[in-house]
Formats: C-alpha cells, structure tokens, sequence
C-alpha cells in the first residue's frame, strides 16, 4: 500500500510549516493582505453566510488545484528520472 499521497496532502502537518515558508515572501504577503481586504468588502456586500460559503468552496478548490498540480509535477519528474536511468543503460 502507498502511503505517500497520505503524508503529501496531511494538511494538519504542512499547513503550518508552509505558512512559515510563505510568510517569508514579500510578494505573498502583499498578495495576503490584499485578497483580506477584498474579501470583507464582499463579505459586507453579500452578508457573512454567503460569503462563507463560497470560501469554503474556493478554498476546497484551490487546495485540490494545487494537490493535483504537484502531483503532475512529481509525475514529470519521474517520467525525466525514468528517461535518464533509460539513456544510461543504452
């Protein structure tokens, strides 16, 4: 059994180490600021159930977005170390 798509994506063990590594990122911490400010201007627009709703949803969408993007990531790279170990033996 593989458990290593269940280590990749235990969001209770990465979520915090990567929040230390974004917050080390000027551009991401200007991006932060301005998507918090933008969001409770919607929020004071369409009420706070709405708004609630629909980040969860995007929230649940963006993290799939990104698991989904590593892992054809991790797929490229097995195919170029796959394609290597092939040159090698010719």
């Amino acid at each position: 059994m593989n458990l290593l798509p269940a280590v990749l994506f235990n969001h209770e063990i990465l979520d915090p180490e990567i929040s230390v590594f974004c917050a080390r990122d000027p551009e991401f911490a200007e991006s932060e600021q301005r998507f918090h400010e933008a969001a409770q201007q919607i929020q004071e627009l369409v009420g706070l159930d709405q708004y609630d709703t629909f980040e969860k949803i995007f929230t649940r969408y963006l993290y799939r977005t990104a698991d989904l993007y590593y892992l054809y990531g991790l797929g490229l790279r097995q195919e170029i170390l796959q394609a290597l170990g092939h040159a090698g033996s010719f």
